[in-house]
This record gives C-alpha cells, structure tokens and sequence, in this order.
C-alpha cells in the first residue's frame, strides 16, 4: 500500500480538522481551496490540478484570472472563471466560487496542465484585454496593462502583434477595448525591456 500523499490533498483525502491541524504544524500550505505537503512546489502544474478539484465540469477550461494564477503571474482569484465549449452543451449552474460562460476557442489555443485545459498565455492575453473586469473580483485584479504584458512575453512574444492577430474575426465582442488595451501593452512593452 502506499503511504505517500498525493501532491494535492483536499477534505476527501483527510479530514478538514486534520488538514487544518498539519497546515499549522507546518507539514501543509494551502494552494488554493486546497492543501499540499511542504515538500511539494508551488507551480503551475500544482495550481492547474488544484484549480482541476474545484467543482467544473471536466469539460471546463480554465482562463483569463484563473489561467494568470495557473501559470504565476497573478494572485488566486476570489471567482474562478472557466469557460466550455458552446458546443458542449451544459447546463451552467451558478456558483460564487466559480465563473463560467460559454465560448467558442480553438483546440491551438489550449493546452493542457495536469489533466486540466487551460487557455494558452497569449489567448490569456487577449482575453483579458476584451472583458471588462468582473465587479466580484475587481478589488484583486492587478493593472491589467503588466499582466497582459507578462503574459505576452510569458507566451514568448516581445509585441502584441501576435495578439493582434487572433483579432481577425468581425463581431467580437469589445474588440475596440481590447486593441486599445493592446496598444497600451504595447507601449509599456517597449518602455519595460527585460
């Protein structure tokens, strides 16, 4: 039998009392709404699988705030927002913890991260740039001009132009806003060379 704990535990795996107890006694941090061993690192691969537990439908991807928190570049939000397929064709209950909406985003603009799908960082990107903030979370969403900027170059680019590009469709939704925010990122790109 194996002894060793998994590198995310949540109340299924211990109790809560328990968990909350080895938290103190600095055998666990919190990772979310969920614990990990010390020994354990807080990366992206351990967010994505903590973020994986809450309850979306496995179909669910993670994006815009939740997709910046997976790969580090911001604090956890208070609302996850996930997103699935329009195709996919769920009821969408309504959660306080959790966000999601219906989208339409191609298969090359996800990847996946410890079983869960994730919006890559450039579509992070631009997903940000286009919705406006969500009002639960408004108090701990960062300027938005440096994280889409560290997110652009976290996705390995050094402009938006490729961010830019995903902009080719007529109809989107709050596109002016978005290549205006753009431009802005643009700009402090050029005056915050790494």
């Amino acid at each position: 039998m194996n002894s060793r704990l998994r590198s995310v535990l949540s109340s299924l795996d211990l109790p809560l009392a328990e968990l909350c107890s080895a938290r103190l006694d600095g055998e666990l941090f919190t990772l979310g709404d969920f614990w990990c061993p010390v020994d354990e690192v807080d990366d992206s691969m351990r967010r994505a699988r903590a973020a994986g537990m809450l309850p979306a439908s496995p179909r669910a991807i993670a994006e815009r705030m939740t997709a910046a928190w997976i790969y580090g570049l911001a604090s956890e939000p208070r609302r996850h927002q996930f997103c699935v397929q329009v195709s996919a064709r769920m009821k969408l209950v309504p959660s306080p913890r959790l966000h999601i909406r219906e989208i339409s985003c191609p298969a090359d603009q996800l990847q996946t991260i410890s079983g869960l799908r994730v919006t890559l960082p450039l579509r992070t990107a631009v997903d940000l740039a286009r919705w406006p903030d969500d009002p639960a979370d408004v108090s701990t969403v960062p300027d938005r001009i440096p994280l889409i900027a560290a997110l652009v170059r976290y996705g390995g680019h050094t402009s938006v132009a490729p961010a830019r590009d995903l902009f080719s469709a007529p109809n989107l939704p709050f596109k002016a806003q978005a290549l205006a925010r753009l431009d802005e990122v643009q700009r402090y790109l050029d005056s915050h060379e790494p």
